[in-house]
C-alpha cells in the first residue's frame, strides 16, 4: 500500500503539473519562513526580554531547530531542482526558437525570475554566512568566542 501510494506521487512529480505543484508547495513554504523569521527578527523593536526570550526559546531547542533547517534545506534544494527541469523540459519540448518573439502576456516579474532568484539565493548565501556561520565578518567570530569563554550566554549584538 505504501509503495503504491509513493509510485503514484513519483509518477505526479515526473509529469509538468506534478513539477508545478512541487516549485509552488516549496515556493509556499519557503515564503512562510521568510514571514515568521520576519516576525521573530521583529521583536528587536519590542522590550529587550522579548528578543532575548525568543533566542533563549531557539538555542533551547536546538534539535527543533535543526529539524526545521533540514526541512528548509530541502525544501530550498528541490524548489532550485525542479524549477530547473522545467526550464530544461520547456526548452526540449519546443527546440527551435520562435521565428518573432511576442510576449504579450508574460509581465515583469516573469521575465526576470530567473535573475530574481539568484539574487535570492545569493542573499540566502551570505545571510547564513552571515549570521549564522559568522564568517564574513571577523569580529562576530571574535565576540562569540570572547562570550565564551566568560561563560557570557546572553545573546550577542
Amino acid at each position: 500500500m505504501i509503495v503504491r501510494s509513493v509510485n503514484v506521487l513519483f509518477e505526479f512529480y515526473k509529469s509538468s503539473i506534478g513539477k508545478k505543484w512541487v516549485v509552488a508547495l516549496t515556493g509556499i513554504v519557503l515564503v512562510g519562513y521568510v514571514f515568521g523569521h520576519l516576525a521573530g527578527n521583529l521583536q528587536v523593536f519590542l522590550p529587550p526580554e522579548q528578543i532575548n526570550n525568543y533566542a533563549e526559546f531557539l538555542h533551547s531547542h536546538p534539535y527543533i531547530l535543526w529539524v526545521v533547517r533540514t526541512f528548509l534545506i530541502v525544501c530550498f534544494v528541490l524548489h532550485i531542482v525542479t524549477t530547473i527541469k522545467l526550464v530544461m523540459e520547456n526548452r526540449a519540448a519546443r527546440p527551435e526558437k520562435y521565428k518573432m518573439k511576442r510576449s504579450v502576456q508574460a509581465r515583469i516579474a516573469t521575465k526576470t525570475m530567473a535573475l530574481s532568484g539568484l539574487v535570492v539565493l545569493a542573499f540566502v548565501i551570505f545571510h547564513l554566512l552571515h549570521f549564522t556561520a559568522r564568517t564574513t565578518d571577523s569580529r562576530l567570530s571574535q565576540s562569540r568566542k570572547a562570550a565564551r569563554s566568560t561563560g557570557n550566554t546572553t545573546r550577542i549584538r
